[in-house]
């Protein structure tokens, strides 16, 4: 019986390794949340060899936040993040090939924009996971096949989510990773008791974890996305707007739930959503980006409780992997302009000019903005035990060898 059991957990751990072979280099760039809402190469065309020489993996990953409206469509009738399909040519252009579309601005324009959302990455044969046209299609891992590996996503977003934004078994949606406090679901939009306990909903928490179980089994390598707002037991609105000092890390629902994650079967887990940078954690040898804030940032100027220097500054992460095996990760600071050109108009989260589309646009940070930038990393980072190493104007995440 014992020789049977050890063969079954043999055969199990055959059908879940990664197939790499010994030479296999495959590599990965993870960004900050996209919040574009136009074709760069259109609107902003001078910004681009900048922001190209930033993704060059043969996994580039980033967060569509936001919802696709086409021409005619009621747009004053939806929330303020809303973009047209031509801006996912500009993300495919720059070199973007997997998507998370979970967020709280994925139902900006309801049913309608996430029907959008989802035929234009689909159109362009975009892989991207996170919402559906139920829940089990939100749920679902997509699958990225590149020359060097298969890549699987699985996302998920919880807080600050629209009524009716949650996929069901027979509505579209988002796959949402609900929050309780107590008896009471924690949407971050008022106060709820202090002392209760943040956790995540057991139903959602089983098919999420089932989700990124299946992805083991198909993938070489596997990113569970998560895009936050729940940070403790008060508004998200207010966390930010007065500047909290939980804004800063992720809380500890958080890291018990990434935790969990990982030991479903993630390699990587990366999030969004506070929108500014948080500190990097090694949990078993799998990297967690517990925020890596904006990359793309046409940020309204009409919201103004998330606009804070440090909003506009982030890392870029370029992971590679030998033979399955995690062999470095760096980090590029980048800077974003808070300034575009033309007039802001600073009273309508709606409107869509010349200002808004050229703000927010990143380019590789340098000299002591740059060293800023990755000391803050570094301090965040070590908190969670990890070790962040300086080389120029770049840094290394040290691994256990």
């Amino acid at each position: 019986m014992r020789n049977l059991f050890a063969l079954a957990l043999a055969i199990l751990a055959l059908a879940t390794a990664p197939v790499f072979a010994a030479d296999t280099t495959l590599t990965i760039t993870l960004t900050g949340q996209s919040m574009i809402r136009s074709d760069l190469r259109t609107t902003n065309p001078a910004a681009l060899p900048a922001i190209k020489g930033l993704i060059h993996s043969d996994v580039n990953f980033t967060n569509f936040e936001g919802t696709v409206f086409q021409p005619g469509q009621a747009v004053a009738e939806g929330r303020g993040f809303l973009a047209p399909e031509a801006a996912l040519d500009g993300l495919q252009a720059l070199g973007f090939n997997l998507l998370s579309l979970a967020n709280n601005h994925a139902f900006d324009l309801k049913q309608v924009g996430l029907a959008n959302t989802l035929a234009a990455v689909e159109a362009r044969g975009i892989a991207h996971a996170g919402t559906g046209t139920s829940l089990d299609a939100a749920a679902a891992p997509t699958y990225l096949k590149t020359a060097n590996g298969t890549m699987a996503l699985v996302a998920s977003a919880s807080g600050l989510m629209a009524p009716g934004a949650g996929a069901t078994a027979s509505n579209p949606g988002v796959n949402e990773l609900r929050i309780r406090t107590g008896a009471a679901q924690n949407q971050a939009r008022e106060e709820l008791p202090a002392g209760s306990r943040n956790q995540p909903d057991r139903e959602d928490t089983a098919r999420i974890l089932n989700s990124i179980r299946k992805a083991r089994a198909n993938a070489d390598l596997v990113i569970a996305y998560q895009h936050n707002h729940v940070f403790s037991n008060r508004p998200f609105s207010a966390v930010f707007g007065e500047g909290l000092p939980e804004r800063l890390a992720p809380p500890a629902w958080l890291k018990r739930w990434t935790h969990a994650e990982i030991d479903a079967g993630a390699d990587i887990v990366v999030m969004h959503g506070a929108p500014l940078l948080h500190g990097v954690e090694i949990y078993r040898g799998k990297p967690i980006f517990y925020d890596l804030g904006n990359f793309i940032y046409n940020l309204p100027p009409a919201i103004t409780y998330i606009d804070e220097p440090i909003t506009w500054e982030s890392v870029t992460a370029d992971l590679t992997y030998q033979g399955g095996k995690l062999r470095a990760i760096t980090l590029h600071p980048i800077a974003m302009n808070p300034i575009g050109e033309g007039q802001p108009d600073v009273h309508d989260e709606h409107t869509n000019n010349q200002f808004l589309v050229t703000r927010g646009i990143p380019r590789p940070a340098t000299g002591i903005q740059a060293t800023d930038i990755l000391a803050r990393m570094a301090k965040a980072s070590a908190a969670l035990g990890t070790k962040v190493v300086a080389k120029g104007d770049s840094a290394e995440i040290r691994l256990a060898r």
